[in-house]
């Protein structure tokens, strides 16, 4: 349901995130910690549809694997991708099926700033990245 992130590490982190203030720093903060290799392109091939801020989303499958790469061009809107993507990246095809954007934002206490348009957007997202297992499946991509 969280990818491969642990429900007790998560509790942990959304507990030292007690306040507003608090999370919104630690969002920004990871939006500015994904390095380049991290970020997909700004490709129309990329964009995901549904958020007020543009969205990039870019999947490849290696070895049974995810390798997850996100963008967008609001900080906010970009930290929180990056917890997907922290959830995401390196999961395999079964855990990408199974995660749960709703129970993994409201775990870490972020329901706050998913407001119904970024709430929508980022369905919008974690639905390319299960359509993408569900592309890899069907032609046989994601085993090794």
């Amino acid at each position: 349901m969280y990818g491969i992130c642990q429900p007790s590490d998560l509790s942990l982190k959304g507990q030292a995130l007690f306040n507003r203030e608090q999370r919104l720093r630690f969002l920004v903060q990871l939006s500015q910690q994904l390095s380049p290799e991290q970020q997909a392109e700004k490709l129309a091939s990329n964009e995901v549809f549904g958020c007020e801020a543009r969205v990039w989303v870019h999947c490849e499958w290696q070895r049974g694997l995810l390798q997850l790469q996100i963008n967008s061009e609001a900080r906010l809107v970009k930290g929180l991708l990056a917890l997907i993507q922290q959830a995401l990246h390196g999961a395999n095809a079964e855990q990408v099926a199974a995660y749960q954007l709703d129970a993994h934002f409201s775990l870490l206490g972020l329901d706050d700033y998913l407001t119904v348009s970024r709430r929508n957007g980022l369905r919008a997202v974690v639905a390319a990245i299960q359509a993408s297992v569900r592309n890899k499946v069907s032609t046989n991509e994601v085993n090794p």
